[in-house]
């Protein structure tokens, strides 16, 4: 699977949210907003149907710093100014994030190409190719 994109990807983080559904990956809703030039309100409005979840920072950078690759890499602050980082700790200490679905990519300019083997070609082959010599 390939993503492709005018602009850099946002950072997405596979994180669980509750109990009752499994990993998945996540956008931060900050970053999202900041991507599509609207504010929370007209976000939430306007998608309905995108699932948004509030998570504590503590628990989003506990998930975050054993899911990755590299911890310091995905940290969700990375991208952020100190002053950024610290208002969105003050908010109650939860940060929003919306789940990461093929329509929410394509909204923010990227497009997923999944290639796949073509399966009718390997049926040939193993039809054609019975190991006895042919004339030509």
């Amino acid at each position: 699977m390939f993503e492709f994109s005018s602009e850099p990807l946002l950072p997405c983080y596979h994180v669980q949210v509750s109990l009752t559904q499994g990993f998945c990956n996540w956008f931060l809703l900050t970053d999202v907003l900041k991507r599509l030039k609207m504010s929370a309100r007209i976000f939430r409005a306007r998608y309905l149907h995108l699932e948004v979840v509030s998570l504590s920072h503590a628990e989003l950078w506990r998930q975050v710093s054993v899911s990755q690759v590299s911890s310091a890499l995905a940290s969700p602050y990375k991208s952020k100014t100190k002053e950024e980082a610290k208002e969105e700790e003050d908010e109650d200490g939860l940060v929003d994030l919306v789940r990461c679905v093929p329509e929410l990519q394509r909204l923010l300019g990227s497009s997923i190409h999944i290639l796949q083997e073509d399966e009718e070609e390997e049926e040939e082959e193993v039809v054609t190719n019975t190991g006895k010599p042919h004339s030509r």
